[in-house]
This record gives structure tokens, C-alpha cells and sequence, in this order.
């Protein structure tokens, strides 16, 4: 019996540390972008966030880290994360070059920024070059933390989930074509 009950307190612990949250959409209605955002249950290096994030989908839209292009979707983010979390920029190819590395900003440099006003980013020790969200507790500032060879800093991360990728737009286009000519053909 004792072993029964430790296989069932076992088993119920697992599954309360595999619960991801529910992506909430950021609205049109209330002046968002549509996309569904995510704040990861566990912590991760930015390059295992990154693998993490790129490997999901929800409602058939592809996962990446979360990119920023605006004050009011980084108010969003910043909220929904609500500490310290990684979003989808680094600077690793080209120091100083900020760019979004997934979603459909990849390659772009940014436009919109929000770093700390202590100098951010600012490069300290070994090199920092992943981007990462509310900064020392200041909400929605921007800091540029861990380098590649640091696997020690982990933090939670933010998923966005876009638009579908254009080749699901394709498939879907070339679907709804397919039923409208097959709809035709019955009249």
C-alpha cells in the first residue's frame, strides 16, 4: 500500500512540473499584434530557451522567443513575464549589432529598444550576448546577459506564436481553392 501511495505522490509531482501555462493573445481589439505569447514554466539558457522555443506551435503557428518592435508589446511581454526572462535578440554574430534571431524579425536589427539606463548593454565581463527582460527588477528594461560559454545563467523565457509560416499559408490558400472548385463542380 505504502508503495502505491508513493507511486501515485510520485506520479501527480511529474505532471505538476510538466503543466505549461495557456499562451494569451495579445489583442487587436486592445491594440496588439494578434500573436499568442507564453511565459515557459521551467528556466533555460538563452540557447536552450532558443531550441525550445523554435520546436513548439500553437494553433498551428510556429514558437519562437519573443521579439519586441514596440513600446506597447514590450508593456505586454514585460507583464506577462514578470520577472527577468529571455527574449529572442542577441548580438553574438557581430558585437554591438543587436539583431532578432527567430520569428518573422529574424536577421532584422532592431528598431525598437528598451535598455536599462545604466549603460545597457553594455558587454560586461566575458562578453553578454542575449537579450533578456525586466533587468534587475526594472520592468520592461532591456539588459544583454550570458555568454555563449555560460551555462550557468538560466532564466524563464517568453514563446510568441506568430502568424502561420507562409508555406502553411500556401497549403491553406491551395486547400480553400481546392474546396471552392470542388464546391463548383457539385452546383
Amino acid at each position: 500500500m505504502k508503495l502505491k501511495t508513493l507511486t501515485i505522490a510520485a506520479l501527480l509531482g511529474m505532471a505538476a512540473t510538466t503543466v505549461q501555462a495557456v499562451p494569451v493573445q495579445w489583442t487587436t481589439a486592445s491594440g496588439g499584434n494578434g500573436h499568442w505569447y507564453e511565459l515557459s514554466s521551467t528556466s533555460a539558457t538563452w540557447q536552450d530557451a532558443f531550441a525550445a522555443a523554435n520546436s513548439m506551435s500553437y494553433l498551428g503557428m510556429p514558437g519562437y522567443l519573443a521579439t519586441i518592435t514596440s513600446a506597447e508589446e514590450n508593456t505586454f511581454v514585460a507583464t506577462l513575464a514578470g520577472a527577468e526572462a529571455w527574449l529572442g535578440g542577441s548580438d553574438e554574430a557581430v558585437e554591438g549589432t543587436w539583431r532578432w534571431m527567430n520569428g518573422p524579425e529574424a536577421g532584422k536589427a532592431f528598431i525598437f529598444t528598451s535598455w536599462a539606463p545604466n549603460g545597457e548593454p553594455n558587454n560586461t565581463g566575458i562578453g553578454e550576448d542575449y537579450l533578456h527582460t525586466n533587468h534587475a527588477g526594472q520592468f520592461g528594461k532591456w539588459n544583454d546577459y550570458g555568454a555563449p560559454n555560460s551555462p550557468a545563467i538560466s532564466y524563464k523565457y517568453v514563446i510568441e506564436y506568430g502568424v502561420p509560416e507562409p508555406a502553411t499559408l500556401s497549403l491553406m490558400g491551395l486547400a480553400l481553392a481546392g474546396l471552392a472548385a470542388a464546391r463548383r463542380r457539385k452546383q
